[in-house]
């Protein structure tokens, strides 16, 4: 099954674009990956049915750097290089899925809605809620706009290092109601927000946060160390990852997991009952709590 549907991309990323999981989001149903990151400036549809990108759609005048997909599966938000985000509806037939794209031009099916601005430099990062009626990206410019996913309303602007412009790298937004910020200079910042702007916490790691994951009130980092020194020859310096949970408003250590290779990407189910992990190489680890 992995090798028959294993995904081949035959249109070309642009060379200077950084490939990760920032550039996929796949459908709720399971059909469709949409992606960006190519030098045609274009968003394509990927069918995992079909083992083929059935669309490509060009709505930005730059490169398309990051993708979020909303909860309900039928909003999606694009941030690209020419500093806009676009807002777009996916039409569903009368079961909930997505109409087949291969029976239709895609551009009747998806469309952009709304076109955000603001930024003035690369968007980084975006994520998206349709219950708080927010979209909220981050720019290379060192700040965090947020808009109304309806009418493309801006709110707010969130800039958690004033003086030093840092770029965002990342950002989540949880269900209940709080925006973790990530921004990359030596170390690793992260900040927490209230859904007002306000300022909850700030802190400073001395490693590599490649992701996180916001649950409840718990944050799941992924870590990579950059080095570890060579005079450590116990078990831990064998060590080069971690999984990383913390209380969110706290930022303490809950539990740490090691890993001996470095981790890509995370990704929660929707049930909440197994935390997937990739890690370099192509493996997929899975964890999950202990049955009671």
């Amino acid at each position: 099954f992995f090798y028959r549907n294993r995904l081949t991309k035959f249109t070309p990323f642009a060379s200077s674009v950084n490939i990760t999981s920032h550039l996929f989001v796949v459908s709720h149903d399971g059909r469709f990956i949409f992606s960006g990151g190519y030098w045609d400036w274009s968003l394509c549809i990927y069918s995992l049915l079909k083992s083929k990108i059935i669309s490509s759609i060009v709505h930005h005048t730059d490169v398309i750097t990051c993708l979020a997909l909303d909860s309900t599966g039928y909003i999606l938000v694009t941030g690209s290089r020419d500093t806009t985000c676009a807002i777009w509806y996916l039409s569903s037939d009368d079961n909930g899925r997505i109409i087949n794209m291969n029976d239709q031009d895609a551009t009747s099916i998806m469309t952009p809605s709304r076109t955000l601005y603001g930024h003035i430099s690369e968007i980084t990062c975006v994520c998206i809620s349709s219950e708080l009626d927010l979209v909220i990206s981050g720019s290379l410019d060192g700040t965090c706009n947020i808009y109304t996913i309806e009418h493309g309303i801006y709110v707010r602007t969130l800039r958690p290092t004033d003086a030093n412009n840092d770029p965002i790298v990342n950002l989540k937004l949880s269900d209940e109601r709080h925006i973790v910020v990530q921004t990359k200079d030596d170390d690793t910042n992260l900040f927490l927000y209230s859904i007002n702007g306000y300022l909850v916490r700030t802190r400073k790691f001395q490693y590599h946060v490649v992701d996180m994951i916001l649950i409840d009130q718990y944050i799941i980092l992924a870590v990579n160390h950059n080095s570890t020194p060579k005079e450590n020859l116990d078990a831990a310096s064998s060590t080069v990852a971690r999984i990383i949970i913390k209380d969110m408003f706290e930022m303490t250590t809950i539990r740490t997991i090691r890993f001996r290779t470095q981790i890509n990407c995370l990704c929660l189910t929707k049930d909440l009952s197994h935390l997937i992990i990739s890690v370099k190489g192509g493996k997929l680890f899975v964890l999950t709590t202990p049955r009671k």
